[in-house]
């Protein structure tokens, strides 16, 4: 099943799905100061002020959102349903991937800071 792929199709499926990606919104939004969500220092000066909790839960809602579109896409890869292809699998993998691992990434940095600041004496 593996010998009958055609190299030069995947090759430009592929570029395809790169040109894709960079042309699309992820669904991820990262700005400037490379937090998800938040403003650029310039529009900060011009709201009021961003909630935390609210940034936080948004970025793991749209984390949430990228692995169950990731899981999908890899339910309808095994199903054999037209339109969806390896390279679509597994680009959407490696995004909900790598977007997981820096949520726990702000996640062990966030309990570093809560521990350093429990140790603070008042």
């Amino acid at each position: 099943m593996i010998n009958d792929i055609n190299s030069s199709s995947m090759m430009l499926q592929m570029r395809s799905m790169a040109d894709m990606a960079k042309t699309k919104n992820t669904a991820l939004d990262i700005n400037n100061d490379g937090l998800p969500g938040t403003a650029s220092v310039n529009k900060m000066a011009e709201t009021e002020s961003v909630d935390f909790g609210s940034l936080l839960k948004s970025a793991v809602q749209q984390v949430n959102s990228m692995q169950q579109v990731s899981g999908d896409l890899k339910k309808d890869f095994i199903s054999g349903k037209e339109g969806v292809d390896l390279a679509q699998v597994m680009i959407a993998t490696e995004k909900s991937s790598v977007a997981f691992g820096a949520m726990l990434e702000v996640r062990n940095k966030l309990l570093k800071a809560y521990e350093e600041v429990k140790r603070i004496r008042v």
